[in-house]
């Protein structure tokens, strides 16, 4: 939040000063201007970006807890950011009459939790989240069959409906074993979200 009233305390003060330079004759008119580079990035259209899981086998997985990272790629030629939580859904989910319950800012385990913050996604780039849960917590449910996830559906705060577009992907968890309870972290930069 600092950051974001800096930038836009530094964005006032830059443009206050411009018409300054320019009757100066210090900024001509065939030079990109200060003011053009101060233009906000907008927010990621669905059309621009594709989700998909990183399956890398016991990647992310230590002492009972396990992590599942999700790549969101900008898949568009122009360039566009994402800020907050994803929701995310995952199928099925129910096992006798308990479903599964999915949190923000589930870090702690193999991804760390992160303050949401403005991440910029360039074309061909990659930003991720992560999805945390314990292996061990209830073991008296089977391992496979109805406890065990076959999708999720990611939904992203993207323009102009923020959460209106489902993102699915195949995802293989039991989640009787997780004890029904997963954390999901903010969106973050890069194609890993932080671990611990």
């Amino acid at each position: 939040m600092i950051a974001r009233n800096f930038r836009f305390a530094l964005s006032r003060a830059a443009i206050g000063v411009l018409p300054l330079f320019a009757s100066a004759g210090i900024l001509s008119s065939t030079e990109p201007s200060a003011a053009q580079g101060l233009t906000a990035i907008p927010t990621c259209s669905s059309s621009q970006l594709t989700v998909a899981t990183d399956n890398g086998a016991g990647a992310y997985s230590a002492a009972g807890n396990q992590g599942l990272a999700f790549l969101i790629v900008n898949i568009s030629h122009r360039t566009c950011s994402l800020e907050g939580y994803p929701k995310l859904r995952i199928y099925p989910s129910i096992y006798k009459g308990r479903s599964t319950k999915v949190t923000e800012n589930g870090g702690g385990q193999i991804f760390v939790a992160a303050a949401p913050r403005l991440v910029v996604i360039e074309p061909g780039a990659t930003a991720s989240f992560g999805l945390n849960w314990g292996d061990a917590y209830n073991q008296g449910d089977p391992y496979a069959g109805p406890c065990m996830t076959q999708s999720a559906t990611a939904l992203l705060p993207v323009r102009p409906h923020p959460y209106s577009v489902p993102f699915n992907t195949t995802v293989n968890i039991n989640f009787c074993f997780a004890d029904f309870h997963f954390g999901v972290t903010s969106i973050q930069r890069g194609p890993v979200p932080k671990q611990r």
